[in-house]
């Protein structure tokens, strides 16, 4: 059968050479007839190639070593074009990693590890650099890819996942000397001692290098090895000749010293203080950044106490879960009785321990009206103390067992505020039902509806009916009469701000009833003027990973929460500029979570 096919296949080739000049003749088939079924296979694979060659492919730029994708929620290959190298440097330098804001940890994070070309080094004008024979000299650009900085950053974040995953994208052969020593410390940093440590004993070994000992070091007294800390510490003294900053925190650690001020932003502290016993370290560790935070928080050999409020700052910073702190809340034992009258013990407690209690005490109620009294204590403390989104989240699988009905009026409105914080928005759309159904019989009922309008319209939520965008941003009309003029002025300012930011104008006259003569001017810390221009500038060009780089560093290490309302507008307008709308909601959201209540 082969040779008779061969056989057909060499007349078809041989009759097409010879008609070859004949120009009137008919096309020649000179590939054999497919059966249906392989070209139907044929097809199927055509089409699969066709979805692959469509998708995002970089160009010939080098990449900047990243391993989030665009469709994956990456700012994009070409995020740092036009974006000068040595400014790019700055921008990453300066980002703040301790910000007590999930939004903005959330866009650190995507900014550190995007799948990018590097940013390239501004083409200086004027004559090359030449070689004694005339001929032009290559000169070496810096490393663009700034991963040791990105693996310090991704560290003091609390993202262990990502800089793992990150790491292991950097090919092994690099993986050496400064880098190597980055990646290290950084994932110590991370709390991921156990494997880290086996990892440096093995380097201790085979190099005599200052920068592995002292990790060495640590490690020993990570594991609890103060003698062969010490020991290892006189023998790298004795070859140096002298002491420093390291060996009077390794002395002062390991002999429980609390004589000496340490110097916090030392790599070595960050790292020892979120892990060693000792009742005298407990001061700094609710100081640390994130990433400690979160290793003190699961770190049990600590006080419950010290886990706790480290948990809730981790939570807020957005490196911890929510469901970790609540778990943690659960371990406390509370005596029986004392669930009795848990509100009336709660006024009287330290803010996390009554936190602690009303937890637990609308998880254990039985009784739907019950455990909405409880949660709304809870809120409300959370309020207070300016953690309300903290308790939002932890909250949310018990808020989920409270099913809406009109009975429950006076939980309404914290409900719905929390779904909303929380990002629930079909649960806080139900319990914004129920408010817009006793909104002509309920004074109060309409109050409260009334300052919940502003969220819901940034949040980007339909409004409940009847209301409309107008109402919406009325903010002067729908603040408690229990505020003073200047914090209703400050609120309203605030609301109105966020909402022209995310597109909805406010109606007219809106800000002429904030205006008084006591707010003529204010003070505010605001950003340079040379960063906000610079901001406009990179957003109106689209150069992505600068507008984000710069709003964090304008937002600052108190979030978005506590920053002014220049930076604030700037910010949220800039995102939105280069098609990041749903990161500036975010971050408007958080802005204006603890003004409606």
């Amino acid at each position: 059968i082969f040779i008779i096919i061969f056989f057909s296949i060499s007349l078809k080739l041989l009759f097409a050479q010879e008609d070859i000049d004949n120009i009137d003749s008919s096309p020649q088939n000179i590939v054999p007839d497919i059966p249906e079924l392989e070209t139907n296979t044929n097809i199927a694979n055509s089409d699969k190639l066709s979805i692959v060659s469509v998708s995002e492919l970089p160009k010939n730029n080098p990449s900047w070593i990243g391993n989030l994708s665009y469709d994956d929620g990456g700012l994009g290959w070409d995020m740092w074009k036009d974006t000068d190298l040595s400014f790019a440097k700055l921008l990453l330098d300066e980002l703040p990693v301790n910000a007590p804001s999930p939004a903005m940890r959330n866009l650190a994070k995507r900014l550190l590890i995007s799948e990018a070309h590097q940013p390239k080094k501004k083409e200086e004008k004027g004559l090359k650099a030449i070689s004694p024979s005339g001929k032009p000299l290559e000169v070496i650009d810096s490393d663009a890819t700034f991963l040791p900085l990105r693996f310090a950053k991704l560290a003091s974040l609390g993202a262990k996942n990502e800089l793992l995953e990150l790491s292991k994208k950097v090919p092994i052969e690099d993986m050496v000397g400064e880098l190597a020593k980055a990646a290290i410390y950084a994932r110590l940093l991370s709390g991921e001692t156990e494997e880290v440590c086996s990892e440096v004993i093995g380097f201790a070994q085979r190099t005599n290098e200052t920068y592995w000992r002292k990790a060495l070091i640590v490690c020993q007294l990570i594991k609890g090895d103060r003698d062969a800390a010490l020991l290892s510490l006189e023998l790298l003294l004795a070859e140096l000749n002298s002491d420093d900053k390291f060996s009077e925190l390794i002395y002062a650690l390991a002999d429980e010293s609390n004589k000496i001020k340490f110097d916090e932003e030392s790599i070595y502290f960050k790292i020892l203080i979120a892990v060693l016993p000792g009742k005298q370290l407990n001061k700094h560790r609710l100081n640390l950044e994130p990433s400690g935070l979160s290793v003190v928080a699961q770190n049990m050999n600590l006080p419950w106490d010290i886990r706790m409020l480290a948990a809730e700052k981790a939570v807020l910073a957005g490196s911890l879960s929510s469901t970790y702190l609540a778990e943690l809340a659960a371990q406390y034992n509370f005596k029986e009785e004392i669930f009795s009258r848990a509100a009336s013990e709660s006024s009287s407690m330290e803010g996390f321990k009554a936190r602690t209690l009303l937890l637990q005490a609308a998880a254990r109620n039985t009784s739907l009206i019950e455990r909405a009294r409880f949660l709304r204590l809870l809120l409300d403390r959370a309020d207070k103390d300016l953690i309300f989104k903290v308790y939002a989240e932890v909250s949310m699988p018990i808020l989920l067992t409270v099913k809406p009905r009109s009975d429950l009026i006076w939980f309404a409105s914290s409900a719905a505020r929390s779904a909303i914080a929380g990002g629930n928005y079909t649960l806080a759309s139900n319990w914004l039902s129920v408010l817009g159904k006793t909104i002509d019989l309920d004074y109060e009922s309409s109050g409260s509806l009334l300052r919940l309008l502003p969220l819901i319209a940034i949040s980007g939520e339909s409004l409940p009916s009847p209301f409309n965008q107008s109402q919406a941003t009325d903010v002067w009309s729908g603040l408690s009469d229990n505020f003073t003029r200047i914090d209703k002025e400050k609120r309203a300012s605030r609301l109105l701000v966020l909402l022209s930011a995310m597109g909805i104008e406010p109606k007219p006259g809106a800000w002429k009833d904030i205006i008084s003569p006591q707010n003529l001017y204010v003070e505010e810390k605001i950003p340079s003027t040379a960063l906000r221009y610079q901001l406009h500038d990179a957003a109106k060009n689209k150069r992505t990973a600068e507008v984000v780089s710069i709003s964090l560093i304008m937002l600052g290490s108190e979030g978005p929460s506590k920053s002014g309302l220049v930076s604030l507008n700037a910010v949220i307008r800039a995102l939105r500029e280069v098609g990041l709308e749903a990161d500036a909601r975010e971050i408007a959201i958080e802005a204006a979570i603890l003004y409606v209540n």
